[in-house]
């Protein structure tokens, strides 16, 4: 591989600059000759109109301010084909993954995914009976939650049971009343098949308990270990593993939710084609015929109050 490498970004427009400006003084010097006979026809008075017309005619053509313009437009060039190439990648690389579900609350009110659209949702996948991966991954999440909370970025945390048989509405407010885990956490459950749904959805794997083990109350469920970032249009975003650390996915989710909103930003400043020239058109979700419509993000995201369930431990 070559060592030698091109300029790129702000360091090719200095280098287009620096050949331009050497160029122009290259071509443009005049001779030693001319300067002279202009002196010997001045004489000692005032340089003739003539003699100032040509000097002005020998001057350079690369001024500041055609310099800055260049390296303006340079740099937009720049900027245009980094953001094409930068959008073109994530489009290609992201798994075409979410859609429509509807569960249950531990308020017994049904929630729907169109309902939590206008914010950023985190969905998490798990079961309060889990003895220990569903803990750690909550707490975790919940560490992730907090800094993006300093940051000023909130994320509604959305919690998913794959366990309907054991995990209904009152189980799953005892479990989150405890205050262990993000106060913002939405518990959701419902039906097998209502569940089932919202899993495949993302495609998380899950095993299904035989009827002898949920007679038997005893069980346990393997099950993937992922959480799902969903923008506030509803359309997901990104995953995040086991083996990511909590500063690795804070810093993730920080760099994403920041790119989105920059891109959200130009589409809804700059005129359409120029937005689409330069981050390409609207990604179109799939089975539907047109682009959304970006939905307005609430100033206050909505709160999920839990009250405390003191003296029933988790399980």
């Amino acid at each position: 591989r070559s060592p030698v490498t091109w300029p790129r970004g702000p360091e090719l427009c200095v280098c287009v600059y620096a050949m331009l400006r050497a160029r122009s003084l290259r071509l443009c010097r005049p001779p030693l000759a001319a300067f002279r006979l202009l002196s010997s026809a001045a004489g000692p008075s005032a340089p003739s109109p003539s003699a100032s017309a040509a000097r002005r005619a020998m001057r350079s053509p690369v001024t500041w301010l055609s310099a800055a313009a260049t390296l303006g437009v340079l740099y937009a060039g720049y900027e245009w084909q980094y953001q094409r190439q930068l959008h073109r990648q994530r489009a290609a690389g992201r798994p075409d993954l979410g859609g429509p579900w509807s569960l249950v609350g531990v308020d017994g009110q049904r929630v729907t995914s169109e309902q939590l659209q206008g914010q950023w949702v985190l969905l998490y996948f798990g079961f309060t009976k889990c003895p220990d991966i569903c803990p750690q991954e909550m707490d975790k999440l919940t560490a992730v939650l907090r800094s993006l909370d300093g940051k000023g970025q909130r994320v509604l945390p959305v919690f998913i049971t794959i366990d309907p048989a054991r995990d209904d509405a009152p189980r799953l407010k005892a479990y989150f009343g405890e205050g262990e885990f993000h106060e913002r956490f939405l518990p959701l459950t419902g039906s097998f098949e209502e569940v089932r749904r919202a899993c495949r959805a993302y495609r998380v794997y899950f095993t299904k308990p035989t009827a002898d083990e949920i007679r038997a109350g005893d069980y346990l469920i393997d099950h993937s270990i992922i959480s799902y970032l969903l923008s506030p249009e509803g359309h997901f975003i990104e995953y995040f593993g086991k083996s990511l650390s909590a500063a690795e996915a804070e810093s993730k989710m920080t760099t994403l939710i920041t790119e989105w909103e920059r891109e959200r930003y130009l589409r809804a400043t700059l005129p359409q084609w120029v937005a689409e020239a330069m981050l390409g058109p609207v990604e179109v979700p799939k089975g539907r015929t047109e682009a959304p419509k970006l939905p307005p993000i609430p100033a206050k995201p909505v709160e999920i109050a839990l009250p405390p369930a003191p003296g029933k431990a988790r399980a």
